[in-house]
C-alpha cells in the first residue's frame, strides 16, 4: 500500500471515492472550458512538453533535508499554473495522473479523483492564488519577487493538497489514529517537500523568464537578444524530460516516501494507522495491477527479481525503469498535446473588424 500524496485504493471507501471522482471530473471539465476561452495562444502549445517535463520530474525522489531515511518528489502543480495558467494546469496534471495510474499503477484507481483534487486542483488553484498575491503586477515583476512568489506558492500548494489526505481517509472511516496527528505528519513532511519543490520551480521559472518571458507573464525580456523561439523552448524542455526519465532517475533516492517513513516512526508501522476492511479496495488493486503494463515503472511480476536487484544498488541503473520513464514521458506528451489541440480548435473565433 502506497502512503503518499498518490493515494492508494486502501485509503478510501467506495462512497468517498465516487464523490471525489465526480467532483474532480466536474472541475476538470470546467477548467478545460475556461482554458480554451483564455486568450493565451502562446501557452496552450506548451501544455504537452510541460506535462512531459512534470511527469519525468516526478520520477526523481530526493532525500528530505533534516529527515534522513525519507524522500519526496516534485508535485508540479504550481509550476504548471505559472507556465500555463491554473485552468490549463489542472487539465495537464489530470492527464499526468491518469497516465501514472493506468500505465504504472502509481496511485490507486479508486483514488484517482482524490489524487486529481489533491495534486492537481488544490496546488494549481491555491498555489496560483498565493503566487499572484505575492507577485503583484506580474508584467513588471522583478526576478527576486517572482522567485519568492513561486517558492511561497509551492510550499502552500503542496501542504494544502497533503492536508486533504487525512480528511479523505477519515471520511472513509479507515483512519485508526488521531486525525490531528495524521494532519501534523502530512503537513509537516510536505512543507519540507514544498521547499525543495520551490527550488526546482525557481530554476524552471528562471529559465523561462530568460528565454520566453511572456510565458511567465512578463512583457519584456530581462536582456535583449537572449530569447529562444517557442519551438526551441519546447524541444529543450522535452529533451530535459527524456534525460530525467531515462538517466537521472537512476540517481533518485531509494528511501521510503515521506508519509511511509513518518508513519513508521510514529506508529511502528503504516498498517497500524490505517485499515480498510472493504474487499472492494483489494479488488480494485488487483484489477489495476492486471491493467498496468509497467507496474511501479518496471516489468510485470515475471521480472520482479531483476527490479528488486536494481533497487538494492545506488545508482539504480535499470534499463526497464528507464524505458518505462521514457514511455510515460512520451505518452504524457501525446495525451496532453492532443488535449491542447482540442482546446485550441474549439476556441471561439473573434469577429472580423468592420471595414
Amino acid at each position: 500500500m502506497t502512503l503518499a500524496m498518490h493515494m492508494a485504493n486502501e485509503l478510501l471507501s467506495i462512497p468517498v471515492a465516487a464523490v471525489t471522482l465526480v467532483l474532480a471530473g466536474a472541475i476538470v471539465v470546467a477548467a478545460a472550458v475556461i482554458a480554451r476561452r483564455t486568450p493565451a495562444p502562446e501557452r496552450l502549445p506548451l501544455m504537452g512538453v510541460m506535462g512531459a517535463f512534470v511527469f519525468a520530474a516526478q520520477m526523481i525522489n530526493f532525500t528530505i533535508p533534516g529527515m534522513p531515511g525519507t524522500s519526496g518528489h516534485l508535485g508540479g502543480g504550481v509550476l504548471l499554473a505559472i507556465a500555463l495558467g491554473p485552468a490549463a494546469a489542472i487539465v495537464t496534471m489530470t492527464a499526468i495522473l491518469i497516465v501514472q495510474c493506468l500505465l504504472f499503477q502509481d496511485g490507486g484507481l479508486l483514488a484517482l479523483g482524490c489524487n486529481i483534487i489533491n495534486m492537481g486542483v488544490v496546488p494549481c488553484l491555491l498555489g496560483w492564488g498565493v503566487y499572484r498575491l505575492a507577485l503583484g503586477r506580474a508584467r513588471r515583476a522583478k526576478a527576486w519577487r517572482q522567485y519568492l512568489a513561486a517558492w511561497a506558492a509551492c510550499v502552500v500548494g503542496m501542504a494544502g493538497g497533503a492536508a486533504l489526505v487525512p480528511i479523505q481517509a477519515r471520511a472513509s472511516d479507515v483512519l485508526r489514529v488521531s486525525l490531528v496527528d495524521f494532519l501534523a505528519v502530512m503537513i509537516g513532511v510536505h512543507l519540507l517537500i514544498g521547499l525543495i519543490e520551490g527550488l526546482i520551480t525557481f530554476a524552471v521559472v528562471a529559465y523561462l523568464r530568460r528565454v520566453r518571458p511572456e510565458i511567465v507573464g512578463l512583457s519584456q525580456p530581462d536582456e535583449a537578444g537572449r530569447r529562444l523561439s517557442p519551438r526551441a523552448v519546447a524541444v529543450s524542455l522535452f529533451a530535459t524530460a527524456l534525460l530525467l526519465a531515462g538517466v537521472v532517475s537512476w540517481f533518485a533516492s531509494s528511501h521510503d516516501d515521506g508519509l511511509e517513513w513518518a508513519l513508521g516512526r510514529r506508529y511502528g508501522q503504516a498498517e497500524g494507522a490505517l485499515g480498510n476492511p472493504s474487499p472492494a479496495a483489494a479488488r480494485a488493486t488487483e484489477v489495476q495491477a492486471g491493467l498496468a503494463p509497467l507496474p511501479d515503472y518496471t516489468l510485470p511480476p515475471d521480472g520482479a527479481g531483476e527490479g528488486e536487484a536494481a533497487e538494492a544498488a545506488w545508482p539504480a541503473i535499470d534499463g526497464w525503469g528507464s524505458l518505462a520513464g521514457v514511455v510515460g514521458t512520451v505518452v504524457t506528451l501525446v495525451v496532453v498535446y492532443l488535449a491542447s489541440l482540442v482546446m485550441r480548435r474549439r476556441q471561439p473565433q473573434k469577429a472580423a473588424p468592420a471595414p
